[in-house]
């Protein structure tokens, strides 16, 4: 078989083809607890990414300042919510790219009429504390 050199991008070199019995089988994907089968982190970020989807799909128009319940979005995510509906922009939002780390910052794009708009925010207990689209 022949093998790029690395740095040389016209030159191969003859290597030799692995046998099958050096090739061990991949080890079995790990096992998930809970409901369903899935685990802590990844409920924790389909939370978050809801949380996220109710909060832009309001920011550009497409649902009611009410729908941002008092439980779940704090005062300055409302507030900025609502300043972000006065500016007019309406139309169809969803997520693009998600990023959840894990002391609960998260970012990504959102992606509405043609164009990426990114956000920003904060998880903590289940609420959505801080968030921005920029």
């Amino acid at each position: 078989m022949l093998s790029p050199v690395p740095g040389l991008t016209h030159l191969k070199v003859l290597t030799p083809v692995p046998t099958l019995s050096d090739a061990t089988p991949p080890p079995p994907p790990p096992r998930t607890s809970g409901a369903a089968g899935v685990s802590g982190a990844s409920g924790t970020q389909r939370r978050a990414e809801a949380l996220v989807r109710i909060a832009l799909e309001s920011a550009f128009g497409m649902r009611p300042l009410p729908h941002l319940r008092t439980t779940q979005f704090d005062t300055p995510v409302r507030l900025h919510v609502a300043a972000r509906q006065r500016q007019g922009v309406r139309g169809a939002v969803r997520v693009h790219t998600f990023h959840l780390r894990t002391d609960g910052e998260l970012f990504g794009t959102a992606v509405s009429g043609g164009r990426a708009h990114a956000f920003t925010g904060r998880v903590a207990e289940r609420r959505l504390v801080s968030f921005r689209v920029l």
